[in-house]
């Protein structure tokens, strides 16, 4: 592999998934781009993982497969792969998901031709545990406006009325602008600042012609509805040591920060900041609950102590 680095870094972040990984780096594989080297990094798994991971490395040089000697959480590894990308673009893929042969082409093609999109990605549709199609994605995604101001307010216009945009963190990005950001913090729901700090930079653009599909099974932590909040913070970031966990207050507090950070204007700051309070308005039960949650806590907390 040359020292200028290939067009293309993919990111493969993964744990115990030795049932679906190989058809993710097969995905990879077949794509008609071929300018890419792959990425694995191995969050310590107890299953085969691993060793199927190797011996696609075994056969091509474009792949690379390192392991962390214990689980970071899932944070920490999608960082892990982006800092050891070298590529002009940069894309993450998860183990259970699938994609069409053109997916990367037909991203980098968008990039190349805007410099002001930060973010490109194909149309999504959800597939089942065998590649069957459950159903298709419902808004159209692009973020098109040349005011970071109106391309957050699209931004959190989608996210309160759908759940696919958090996806498009999935498809192809400009690795500059990536590197002006957070990438994910080590919380519950930092992707979803991610995905506004990129907004805040840069345009996002749907392509047609290719199709990414997320695969939907009983496995996925994503559907994994029963967790605690203290259980997602340590599925996020396996050292965080906070014996309160205030999930919406935290994501509300690091959105207003990504957006104070970013090289916006005072006006556009306030505007954006708008948007994000109104996107969260909506959860204002959630708050409540999170609250009382952690009041019981303390008290239980407390009873404990004093029956020692």
């Amino acid at each position: 592999m040359s020292n200028i680095g290939p067009l293309v870094s993919i990111g493969l972040p993964v744990y115990n998934g030795e049932k679906y990984v190989g058809d993710a780096i097969e995905c990879v594989l077949a794509q008609t781009l071929i300018d890419w080297e792959l990425i694995v990094s191995d969050n310590a798994s107890s299953d085969n993982t691993v060793a199927i991971c190797r011996s696609y490395a075994e056969k091509d040089g474009r792949i690379r497969v390192v392991r962390n000697e214990r689980n970071l959480g899932v944070t920490p590894n999608y960082n892990r792969v982006f800092e050891l990308a070298r590529g002009r673009y940069f894309k993450w893929i998860a183990h259970d998901d699938l994609f069409d042969r053109t997916f990367i082409q037909a991203c980098v093609d968008e990039l190349e031709r805007d410099g002001d999109a930060v973010l490109a990605f194909p149309t999504l549709v959800h597939v089942d545990a065998d590649g069957h199609l459950l159903r298709g994605q419902q808004l159209q995604l692009t973020l098109a406006s040349q005011s970071p101001a109106e391309r957050v307010k699209r931004l959190i216009d989608l996210e309160i009325a759908s759940t696919d945009i958090f996806w498009s963190q999935f498809g192809v990005l400009r690795r500059s602008a990536v590197r002006d950001t957070q990438v994910m913090g080590p919380y519950s729901g930092s992707d979803q600042v991610f995905l506004l700090e990129l907004a805040l930079r840069g345009t996002f653009k749907e392509v047609g012609g290719s199709t990414f599909r997320r695969r939907e099974h009983p496995g996925a932590s994503t559907l994994r509805g029963e967790w605690t909040a203290k259980e997602r913070a340590l599925f996020a970031f396996a050292d965080d040591r906070r014996r309160l966990v205030f999930p919406y207050s935290r994501l509300l507090q690091e959105h207003l920060l990504a957006i104070w950070r970013a090289p916006v204007g005072v006006v556009g700051k306030i505007r954006c900041s708008a948007s994000v309070c109104r996107r969260f308005a909506h959860h204002w039960k959630d708050f409540v609950i999170e609250i009382s949650n952690n009041a019981a806590n303390v008290t239980l907390g407390r009873a404990f102590e004093r029956s020692l």
